[in-house]
């Protein structure tokens, strides 16, 4: 077995050994699955390149050698999806900004390699000179190697994007995925560009791509034992790929390459090609290693602090830094996740987390974090007692407090109350309570820091003053999402006036023609048409006509004993049979709840015919009860469409807001509001093209 031969077998068994490693961990998401796929496609591409190089005869290895483009031409679509999934919060904008090249540099090739498989590689040849096998290639093959070029340069694009928008501990998880990708992309963009100019290829191409392989499968490998994949939340801009360096890069890394190749044709050592090749990929792979740590970056810091008496931090750089970054947002949440990332540059600290104010629920409401899981995290809010507790601190004792030493009660209460979130022992971890104007606008943590290192004197004062700039800032933003809401409800007031008189009279016409329409029985088909027109009409307007005077008026909840089941069951006999549809009942055994009965059955009725919209065809509505912690949840659970996760963050709970080419946007509002008036909570879960649930949690007891 000669030395080609073992480096494909290298590569092949390392892309399939971590593609088996993938599948344990039980992929779930699109990232995860075109991870997997590319393993798979790599996996297959380097056995049929063995096949080949192992043949017996001219025949058979042109036969694997035609064979192994098919696996290559899906490479493109797996790594170019995973590019713009992977570790994004905002994947569905990217897909849907990219479907175009997705389906020209994807799905394109890979119909070439399927269709015209036979036809990409048109001989064997034996290169006396070169003592290796060369294997020319058609102009659909060039087309081929082309589409790996460019959509190659494309991913590194979309991953110098993700990598420069993450921070903290979102970058130590993606760093390895991310290089080793880079990695496998660099040296594709070399090989198919050799193709590609001199219309063949060879076993020293295919040996080089095998040792990018074994190398890249390493940093995969460190990357899964570190990660897992697992879901980060990143937010890219979708314009960041104008300010790219990777472009330049790929031009130059081509024009580079390119010589050296030629240097080594022309001055000998052909054969020694594929070993030169790998010390140069390992020395480049650790170079970027060493390029991309924090702790490198923290030393190298340190020893200019220290020799040449520079400050800790360039104030004025900072300010500008964070100006730049917050100058045009208009909400709270976008402001703490671009806050996250700048305290986390600026302080070197892998976690940085905010909670912003709930001051309608006293509490406080994850916002953003480089470390936390933002599921997770959204889903545990921080209790009121830590609140309460926060909220009565004078101006002079708002300061930077370390959580691990404070003796202050509400340390205490915070690590008691949430212990998964706020261990007993952290990684020095600093909490500062954000308030302006004696007004508790959030709550910070930030700690982790590189290497360790402790806060300064200088750290908690330029902390503080951050803090405070904050706070004023959050206070703002708040204030200017009331106002824009109330702008909203006076515009929906003035329009509601209007729509109301006129919606009025069409439903007493169709309802005085639905009265009258006995006088055409002599018609059967005509009666029966009409009838269930003119009921569905009927049933329409008035549907409207309620939703929009419920808005005219503030909500009034008059609470009565009620049995949460009994609404439910008088919700499914009211909205009827739907076709197709079956709705399932679950209810377990309730204590009595105070709430408005009328308003509880109106917002069960809203998402029963909610989850019948999501249904195009045959389906299920799941609605079920039971208990929790002594307050009563309900669920309803359907197997439509779903909802992006965009619109669930941004726009499902306010009006006029709405994914429906019939609706209005307000029944999501309304019962929003309803459950709130109720001292509840409603939470949503969605994934596009499986379903929706939504939880709707009323406490027990009337709050005070």
């Amino acid at each position: 077995m000669n030395t080609h031969i073992t480096i494909v077998l290298l590569g092949a068994i390392c892309a399939a050994t971590l593609g088996v490693a993938a599948v344990i961990y039980r992929p779930r998401s699109i990232p995860q699955w075109s991870f997997l796929v590319a393993l798979g496609l790599l996996g297959v591409e380097g056995f049929f390149q063995l096949f080949s190089l192992d043949a017996v005869s001219m025949g058979e290895m042109l036969f694997w050698q035609r064979a192994a483009t098919i696996p290559m031409a899906g490479l493109p679509l797996a790594w170019l999806l995973f590019s713009l999934t992977y570790a994004r919060g905002n994947a569905h904008q990217f897909i849907r900004q990219w479907r175009l090249v997705l389906v020209i540099l994807g799905a394109l090739p890979l119909l070439l390699g399927i269709w015209g498989w036979r036809g990409i590689v048109t001989d064997v040849v034996w290169t006396a000179g070169a003592g290796h096998w060369h294997f020319p290639v058609s102009l659909t093959g060039k087309v081929l190697q082309a589409a790996l070029v460019i959509s190659s340069v494309l991913v590194l694009a979309n991953l110098e994007s993700t990598f420069r928008s993450a921070v903290g501990t979102a970058r130590w998880k993606i760093k390895y995925a991310v290089f080793g990708l880079a990695l496998w992309c660099g040296a594709r963009i070399y090989t198919s560009s050799q193709v590609v100019l001199y219309s063949a290829n060879s076993v020293n191409l295919i040996a080089l791509n095998a040792i990018t392989v074994v190398l890249a499968s390493v940093f995969f490998a460190v990357s899964l034992y570190r990660a897992k994949l697992s879901h980060v939340d990143i937010y890219p801009s979708p314009t960041a790929l104008h300010r790219s360096f990777t472009f330049i890069l790929a031009g130059i890394y081509l024009v580079v390459v390119g010589l050296l190749a030629k240097v080594v044709s022309v001055k000998g050592g052909v054969e020694d090609f594929p070993l030169a090749a790998m010390v140069i990929l390992v020395g480049l792979s650790g170079l970027g290693i060493f390029s991309l740590s924090d702790r490198v970056r923290n030393t190298t810091k340190q020893f200019i602090n220290r020799h040449f008496k520079r400050p800790s931090h360039d104030y004025r750089k900072v300010w500008a830094t964070i100006t730049q970054r917050t100058v045009a947002v208009l909400d709270r949440e976008d402001f703490s996740r671009r806050m996250v990332g700048a305290l986390s540059e600026t302080f070197e600290a892998l976690s940085v987390t905010i909670w912003l104010a709930d001051t309608g629920n006293n509490r406080f409401v994850f916002a953003a974090s480089t470390s936390l899981d933002a599921r997770e995290a959204a889903s545990e809010p921080v209790a009121e007692p830590v609140y309460r507790e926060l909220s009565s601190l004078t101006s002079d004792a708002i300061h930077p407090v370390d959580l691990d030493r404070s003796t202050e009660k509400w340390c205490a209460l915070l690590k008691e109350s949430h212990p998964a979130l706020f261990p007993e022992v952290g990684g020095h971890r600093l909490c500062l309570p954000l308030v302006f104007g004696g007004e508790l606008a959030g709550l910070l943590v930030l700690g982790d820091r590189v290497r360790g290192v402790p806060f300064t004197t200088e750290d908690l004062e330029l902390l503080k003053c951050l803090g405070d700039q904050m706070a004023a800032s959050l206070r703002t933003l708040n204030l200017s999402e009331k106002l824009v809401r109330a702008k909203e409800m006076e515009a929906f007031q003035v329009m509601s006036a209007f729509l109301v008189h006129d919606l009025k009279n069409t439903a007493s016409a169709l309802s005085l023609t639905l009265r009258n329409l006995p006088v055409h029985f002599d018609n059967p088909a005509f009666r029966e048409d009409a009838l269930r027109t003119l009921s569905r009409s009927v049933q329409r307007v008035n549907e409207l006509i309620g939703r929009l005077s419920t808005l005219r008026q503030k909500l009034e909840i008059q609470r009565r004993p009620t049995d949460l089941n009994q609404l439910v069951a008088a919700a499914v006999k009211s909205v009827g049979e739907f076709p197709q549809v079956k709705v399932v009942q679950d209810c377990q055994r309730l204590p009595v709840i105070p709430v408005d009965a009328a308003q509880i059955e109106s917002v069960i009725i809203n998402l029963l015919l909610n989850a019948r919209e999501a249904i195009s065809g045959p389906g299920e509505i799941h609605i079920a009860t039971r208990s929790q912690n002594g307050d009563v949840l309900l669920t309803v659970r359907d197997n439509g469409c779903g909802i992006s996760s965009e619109f669930i963050a941004n726009s499902l709970f306010k009006p006029f807001k709405t994914s429906k080419k019939t609706g209005l946007g307000i029944g999501m509002y309304q019962t929003k509001t309803v459950v709130d008036a109720h001292g509840g909570r409603i939470n949503v879960e969605s994934e596009m093209g499986k379903g929706t649930t939504f939880h709707v949690l009323l406490p027990s007891k009337e709050s005070a």
